[in-house]
């Protein structure tokens, strides 16, 4: 359908509320644009053209505001039920893929057998946690590409995490948008010498549990305070290569039965600070984490990338648990995963995979 035909349905659609009708025009609607979202949302990642993205039809503001609309005419006919609904799904539609999870709720609970955390207050609303594994010095350079939440512990073995966000109605539409999230940092990382490596959401949970407070900063000392300051975790949120928001946290106890907590970077900047200025001045308190097995075993699976999956994965032995397995790649030593991390390791670095 061209875009005279899509305009003419829409149209009707209108004509169609506007006579009392609003369920079949809430299906012409669903028709006409939410297929179009879809084509949308997955041409995020087309070829530019002169370094800007190719234009798109709002689509989605198109979808929310028409919602809205027919919330207004609802409330004027006297509805009751029907204006809250209508509205609620224009905001949703609205705010779809924006809505970050320390704002919806940020108590997070497992999904079994998976890499999901799910929050308990928005059912919508889900994450999930890797572990960057750098094998370079210069972090900041390697990282800058990353848009998102980032988080450094800093405390006994430091290590850093890249935390996906995203909103979807059920576990196979969020597992599929955020392994796609992953897949995109893991091939932009390995190009700057850095893996991604999935947490088990049980791993992520562990991780997440620990109750923090967070560390008073003092306004333009937020370098000072990186380099020498005590903390316990710090919380970027970054893009384009800045640092839009930060926070430092430290632990006070062991943390919530059966609930984790994505510490939300609470500082804004109204002048965000370059990332590389950022770790580097975490590197002046800190040693960032060498290459170990795990490293070698990501970079063989994307080395392989292409080849059969029976001669890039290969059986090593029993895991420790049930839900464990070891296994090793063509050249790399043996490691254990749990099964949810193996099956999303294979999805991340395989070029071939969508």
């Amino acid at each position: 359908m061209g875009w005279l035909g899509k305009s003419l349905a829409f149209l009707i659609a209108i004509m169609l509320f506007g006579v009392g009708m609003w369920e079949l025009s809430l299906l012409i609607l669903a028709i006409v644009l939410v297929p179009a979202i879809f084509r949308t949302r997955r041409g995020k990642s087309a070829p530019r053209e002169n370094g800007k993205p190719r234009g798109k039809f709002p689509v989605r503001h198109v979808l929310g505001g028409s919602l809205f609309l027919f919330a207004l005419g609802a409330y004027l006919a006297h509805g009751t039920f029907s204006p809250f609904v209508l509205g609620s799904l224009g905001l949703l539609v609205e705010l779809w893929g924006r809505l970050p999870i320390s704002v919806l709720g940020s108590e997070m609970k497992p999904v079994e057998e998976s890499i999901l955390l799910r929050s308990s207050l928005f059912p919508v609303s889900w994450a999930a946690v890797a572990e960057v594994k750098p094998i370079t010095h210069d972090v900041g350079k390697a990282l800058a590409g990353l848009i998102g939440a980032v988080m450094v512990s800093a405390s006994e073995t430091p290590s850093i995490y890249f935390v996906v966000e995203r909103i979807a109605p059920n576990h196979r539409s969020a597992e599929a948008a955020v392994v796609e999230a992953l897949r995109e940092a893991a091939l932009s990382l390995s190009a700057l010498g850095a893996y991604l490596l999935p947490l088990d959401s049980k791993q992520a949970l562990s991780l997440l549990q620990p109750s923090l407070e967070t560390c008073k900063m003092g306004e333009g000392e937020w370098s000072t305070a990186l380099a020498s300051g005590t903390y316990d975790v710090l919380s970027i949120k970054q893009e384009r290569g800045f640092a839009n928001s930060l926070a430092l946290y430290r632990r006070v106890d062991q943390g919530r039965e059966g609930r984790g907590r994505i510490p939300p970077p609470s500082r804004e900047f109204a002048h965000p600070p370059f990332l590389m200025e950022v770790f580097k001045a975490v590197g002046n308190r800190l040693t960032w984490p060498n290459p170990d097995q795990y490293t070698a075993f990501l970079s063989s699976l994307l080395a392989t990338s292409g080849e059969p999956i029976g001669t890039r994965v290969l059986d090593a032995g029993a895991g420790s648990q049930s839900q464990m397995v070891v296994v090793k790649s063509q050249s790399s030593p043996s490691v254990e995963l749990s099964r949810a991390q193996l099956r999303a390791v294979v999805r991340l670095y395989d070029k071939g995979t969508r």
